[in-house]
């Protein structure tokens, strides 16, 4: 199995209900090709760089994939015909790249503070001669 990253922009207009149904619907496409999503991430919307379509703005979503090679050509076909993207790119990832690599990991707390003491006072006595 090879390892993908794709990202697409999406049409930032659309509400929430239509967003999840294209990541369904995409999701769908992946599970159906032998593929699987190792990590999806909603990048938010911003500002793009030139207008495409007549957008300035967009919706970006990078997502990480593993899957056979015939399952990229289905995934760019979907992103191709969905009216709502509107741009995407996919790339296959080097070798050495595993997927352990790409699994989010879990934040790790940070450990408590300890409270520095304040140093006791020392009363010294003054011996008498």
């Amino acid at each position: 199995m090879n390892l993908y990253e794709v990202m697409f922009i999406q049409n930032p207009d659309i509400g929430e209900e239509d967003q999840s149904k294209l990541l369904t619907r995409f999701t769908t496409t992946i599970s159906k090709n032998g593929g699987e999503i190792i990590k999806m991430d909603d990048q938010g919307i911003r500002s793009l760089a030139y207008k495409i379509q007549k957008y300035s703005r967009g919706r970006y979503f990078l997502g990480y994939l593993e899957g056979p090679g015939s399952m990229v050509h289905e995934v760019e076909r979907f992103l191709r015909l969905d009216e709502n993207v509107i741009r995407f790119v996919v790339i296959k990832l080097d070798r050495h790249v595993t997927k352990e690599d790409l699994i989010p990991k879990p934040a790790a707390e940070p450990e408590p503070v300890a409270e520095p003491v304040p140093a006791a006072e020392t009363k010294t006595e003054e011996v008498g001669e």
